[in-house]
């Protein structure tokens, strides 16, 4: 298979502000969860569509439709998001609505609004994009799933043909309050960097964003290459290096080959075994870390993302970010992504500079 390469993103994120990362202070809420600062979205989406919009469909679509813009194009030739949850918020309402009203005279816009692909289904109408559409909500493994689609089409296309890959996730005080009373947070809300020192205690805390990107099956404005994706579930940490170095092969790649770690670390004592696993395995690596700096949610990997394409074209990432840092003049070559997503959806992609 050859490689697909990404050449443009957009995203929406605690710690970006107008696709530039500021992680010095990712925003909060109420020191909670950290919270995605919102652009302007009257700059992309007309004021009339605006009012009839949820809160990660405005996410979705401005970023979706901004990355189109970056990349020059007037539509892609496919769609493809992951989703984790969808929207929460539209959820939400229509079922407060239903106890309300008792289940009559109710306003159909919350459900419709609702539904994991109304994203994509907005970008398409906006842009007239009739090609291939397409959602996946696989919790943990959305994102992933949906990369690995994009690559799959673009294999099999002998013409240069161009994706949107995409994913969104948003909190609400109501998920967070649930998903407390199964420990899923940690209870003194701590965030930041010292998140990553918090590993010995249970918990994380939680996040949100959209992340989108073009896809091509040509190297052409490219910021990095997609070489590998893979998904599986609920492994032993005994079984994760035998599954990472038999993928590694299936990629014709070999861990000498590796410059360097893309982790997943939330801070979460559960979560920690498999990381540190991964990071034996290839001891010595520099190590860049993200959930610290978006939160821990099921598309987070879209966020990793962006980090590994500044990278990959160049750019410095804030030294915050990294868990262990590379050398001065460092620069990388293939590099690992692992993430999971509460020891349940296990991910890994090989990334590379466009030039392999």
């Amino acid at each position: 298979m050859n490689p697909v390469y990404i050449s443009h993103y957009s995203v929406i994120s605690p710690c970006h502000r107008d696709n530039v990362l500021v992680p010095l202070a990712p925003a909060t809420d109420a020191d909670k969860w950290f919270v995605a600062q919102e652009p302007d979205y009257t700059r992309i989406i007309p004021p009339m569509q605006l009012r009839r919009m949820g809160r990660i469909l405005k996410m979705g679509v401005y970023a979706g439709m901004d990355c189109i813009m970056r990349a020059g194009l007037e539509r892609p030739d496919g769609i493809i998001t992951g989703t984790g949850k969808g929207s929460m918020l539209d959820t939400e309402k229509f079922v407060r609505e239903l106890e309300t009203y008792q289940e009559t005279a109710l306003n159909p816009t919350p459900f419709i609004l609702s539904t994991y692909n109304a994203v994509n289904g907005a970008i398409a109408l906006q842009t007239q994009a009739t090609g291939y559409n397409q959602t996946y909500v696989h919790r943990g493994s959305s994102f992933e799933t949906s990369l690995y689609d994009a690559c799959l089409g673009l294999y099999e296309c002998s013409e240069p043909t161009s994706y949107l890959v995409g994913c969104f996730d948003e909190i609400t005080p109501e998920y967070h309050f649930v998903k407390g009373k199964v420990g899923y947070w940690k209870p003194d809300g701590n965030h930041g960097r010292d998140l990553l020192q918090q590993c010995h205690t249970p918990g994380t805390i939680a996040g949100e964003g959209a992340a989108f990107f073009m896809l091509n099956n040509e190297s052409r404005d490219a910021m990095a290459a997609v070489l590998g994706v893979h998904s599986f579930y609920q492994p032993e940490a005994d079984e994760l290096a035998d599954i990472l170095l038999q993928q590694l092969s299936i990629w014709n790649a070999t861990p000498a080959e590796i410059s360097m770690l893309v982790l997943g670390n939330s801070g979460d004592a559960r979560d920690e075994e498999y990381y540190q696993r991964v990071r034996e395995l290839f001891p010595g690596l520099p190590v860049l870390c993200f959930k610290h700096l978006c939160g821990e949610y099921e598309t987070a990997g879209g966020f990793a993302t962006t980090l590994i394409c500044d990278l990959l074209s160049g750019k410095k990432v804030p030294e915050q970010a990294w868990l262990h840092p590379p050398a001065s003049g460092y620069r990388p070559g293939k590099i690992l992504y692992y993430n999971h997503y509460r020891t349940l959806n296990h991910n890994l992609i090989l990334f590379g500079p466009p030039e392999l």
